[in-house]
């Protein structure tokens, strides 16, 4: 019974979680759990369980007096601390996956190239949909998971994932299209690390991730409507 139960809670949780990817609620709106369990044909339980889970990973809020919200959009100073976390993550990653480097870069090239297929689809589609987008997003963050994949340090792993759901926060902002679609320049950028990591070049493909990481920032700074400028200790 256990186990059905906590299969149910992440199955529930799974399928909040791709309606606020999808923004179909605005920043602010209220999350009844009453009205979500008869939704989705569930008791209120896993409902309120997987509130609890979503509001650790920072995409819905309790308040008082009006139960669970969405959260709202990451401001500047959330975006570039993000950015930052991340940066310090991944350089670390990418830093021990050179120790397992043939393996890491076989299957760097394969993220790379499943990345370009996607792209290739959204090119020849000429209106994009939310879950071609979603597949873009996927195979952006394969990438970056390949280093903790070959990173050889589970906590590592688990502070990425954390970081993870964030970084899909800062996108929520389909509404009809995303505020930023930068698919090309993060193939780009991506295709810079790889050939760093193909040279076994070590400081270079690291010199190469922030490059790219603070692109990132730069992009979503921007398609937000912030002209603050990332601090140049980052």
């Amino acid at each position: 019974m256990a186990i059905k139960r906590q299969v149910l809670r992440d199955e529930v949780e799974e399928l909040i979680l791709n309606r606020l990817m999808e923004s179909r609620w605005a920043p602010g709106s209220r999350l009844s759990i009453d009205g979500l369990a008869r939704d989705l044909e569930v008791s209120p339980t896993p409902v309120r369980e997987a509130m609890v889970s979503l509001e650790r990973s920072g995409l819905v809020e309790y308040v008082a007096l009006r139960g669970y919200v969405v959260s709202p959009m990451l401001d500047a100073q959330q975006m570039t601390e993000l950015l930052d976390a991340r940066k310090t993550i991944e350089t670390a990653a990418l830093s021990r996956s050179f120790q397992h480097w043939e393996g890491f870069l076989a299957d760097l090239e394969q993220a790379h190239q499943a990345h370009a297929e996607v792209i290739e689809r959204v090119d020849a589609q000429q209106d994009i949909d939310y879950e071609l987008v979603r597949e873009h997003f996927q195979a952006d963050w394969g990438f970056h998971q390949t280093l903790f994949q070959h990173a050889g340090n589970r906590y590592l792993t688990q502070t990425v994932d954390t970081l993870r759901t964030h970084t899909h926060r800062m996108r929520q902002t389909w509404e009809g299209g995303p505020r930023m679609f930068d698919a090309h320049e993060a193939h780009a950028e991506h295709g810079i690390i790889l050939e760093k990591v193909r040279r076994n070049h070590h400081d270079a493909a690291l010199k190469a991730l922030g490059d790219h990481l603070d692109a990132v920032l730069s992009r979503s700074l921007v398609a937000c409507g912030h002209v603050a400028a990332v601090p140049a200790a980052l």
